[in-house]
């Protein structure tokens, strides 16, 4: 019997202190595996604040309260907000 995944989509919407690095800590938060994987990004920064959305999808919703938890421990974020 083959399982098929389902996939439920998420956007987050993430205010940061633009620093070096801060992009590449936020994509390291997210667990990157069969059940979790990012779909699409877009930031932007000034060289103060940083703006951007992340989408990602998750075959168990419960994996969702993982990755906020990761986001929010990101040195210099400021808010992450979760949409869909």
């Amino acid at each position: 019997m083959i399982h098929t995944l389902h996939y439920h989509q998420s956007v987050y919407q993430i205010i940061g202190f633009d620093r070096h690095n801060f992009v590449s800590d936020v994509t390291n938060a997210i667990p990157q595996d069969e059940y979790c994987r990012i779909t699409g990004m877009t930031f932007e920064g000034d060289g103060i604040r940083v703006d951007g959305h992340l989408t990602v999808q998750v075959a168990d919703e419960r994996q969702l309260s993982v990755i906020d938890y990761q986001l929010r421990a990101i040195r210099g974020l400021v808010s992450v907000k979760q949409s869909n």
